[in-house]
């Protein structure tokens, strides 16, 4: 079997589609190196893969935490300067493994740039739609001129990084647009093709294995049998943006007086003390254990992350989606296109509702439930159909054996 390095950010929207790949990968034999940083230890070495922790860099956190922020601009350029602050490291570890293979998150460009530079073929692990000029939907004119503007005020400070990396170590700049959207020549992309925006426009290097979901350990004691009222309403803002106090108030004073039931998931820095009295209808909770729920929920509320359409999707449960950065918006807009639930304030400043948009909308979505329904059942087949773990996980090892004959 082959042995392949496994680049990955710290980031759960990445990290979980690629464990049970990683997982599967080891039972068959494959041997595999995942690099992420010290915390995710745990979750890698559970896979019984071998684990490589990124190096301690004090300004390395500050940039990973910019790198999960809304400006995606922002976030490019982080990467970008997180990749000259580890490319050391990441070169070292290529050298002394001697792998047949590399693997890399599409934000770790770092793992494509040493690959490159060593000539070690590199495929790509992408838990965000594809990112092309051909297979992208159109935006608003304002959202498309914010980030142009983004990007060109950003552009020095990329070229400059980009000199200083070309200089020390060799590597080719990857362009700040492209620091979120790193390819190789095989790419496990974690949906569907029915759900990716213009898939048709891309080529047989890009295989849609749909989302790889794996059983997580729930500890939370959940009041499962609490769930009695209908229809069962899961709120969440998945979790990076999710200490927004003023968003689940709104969601109080919306549905207090709603027959429904709801269940709001507000994050590990959320003090729910701090949001007041919680309606009787509420079940509030800093953790839950959203696949268990999304079983048993008719609506699910989001932020449109691509895991949480994917899990709500693959369950067959329509869909609100309140998108909080431009990435998530055009999930929003893919949800909508298809009919499996309403995009709610899609548009910069991203995420701004109210307390009428948000009853409206609900009231909307179950107004026309059955239709709704219809169309996140085809989507949940389109992505159940794919392959998951099992599937990617084979591309992958074929990959790494087409190398070594």
């Amino acid at each position: 079997m082959s042995k392949v390095v496994f680049f990955n950010i710290p980031a759960h929207g990445h990290i979980n589609p690629a464990l049970p790949v990683v997982r599967e990968m080891i039972q068959q034999g494959e041997q595999v190196i995942c690099a992420n940083t010290e915390e995710t230890r745990a979750a890698h070495e559970a896979t019984g893969a071998t684990f490589a922790a990124y190096p301690f860099i004090p300004t390395m956190a500050g940039l990973i935490n910019n790198a999960g922020g809304g400006n995606l601009a922002d976030n490019a350029l982080s990467l970008v300067k997180i990749a000259d602050l580890i490319m050391p490291w990441v070169l070292q570890l290529l050298k002394r493994e001697k792998p047949d293979y590399v693997i890399y998150d599409s934000l770790a460009a770092w793992g494509r740039q040493a690959a490159n530079k060593l000539g070690i073929r590199g495929a790509a692990s992408i838990s965000t739609f594809v990112i092309t000029p051909s297979s992208m939907p159109p935006m608003p004119l304002p959202t498309l001129l914010n980030m142009l503007g983004n990007i060109l005020v950003r552009l020095p400070a990329y070229w400059q990084t980009a000199w200083q990396m070309r200089q020390k170590y060799g590597v080719k700049g990857v362009g700040l647009a492209g620091a979120l959207s790193n390819t190789g020549a095989l790419n496990i992309v974690y949906t569907s093709a029915k759900f990716q925006p213009a898939s048709e426009k891309l080529d047989s290097s890009y295989k849609f294995v749909g989302p790889s979901l794996a059983p997580r350990k729930d500890d939370s004691g959940f009041p499962f049998d609490a769930l009695t009222g209908s229809p069962i309403v899961y709120i969440s803002l998945g979790t990076i943006n999710n200490d927004n106090l003023d968003f689940y108030r709104q969601c109080f004073e919306a549905f207090s007086s709603h027959s429904g039931q709801f269940i709001l998931s507000v994050g590990k820095r959320t003090d729910i003390a701090a949001l007041g009295s919680i309606p009787a209808n509420f079940i509030v909770r800093n953790f839950v254990p959203q696949l268990e729920v999304l079983q048993r929920a008719d609506v699910f509320i989001t932020h449109g992350g691509m895991n949480s359409v994917h899990e709500g999707l693959y369950y067959n449960v329509p869909l609100i989606v309140i998108p909080q950065q431009m990435e998530q918006g055009v999930v929003a807009q893919q949800v909508a296109k298809h009919g499996a639930g309403i995009a709610l304030a899609n548009r910069v400043p991203f995420g701004q509702t109210t307390v009428p948009m948000l009853r409206s909308a609900l009231d909307q979505l179950l107004a026309g439930k059955a239709q709704y329904h219809a169309a996140a059942v085809l989507l949940g087949e389109s992505l159940r159909a794919a392959g998951g773990s099992q599937r990617a996980a084979q591309e992958l090892m074929a990959f790494g054996q087409a190398k070594t004959h």
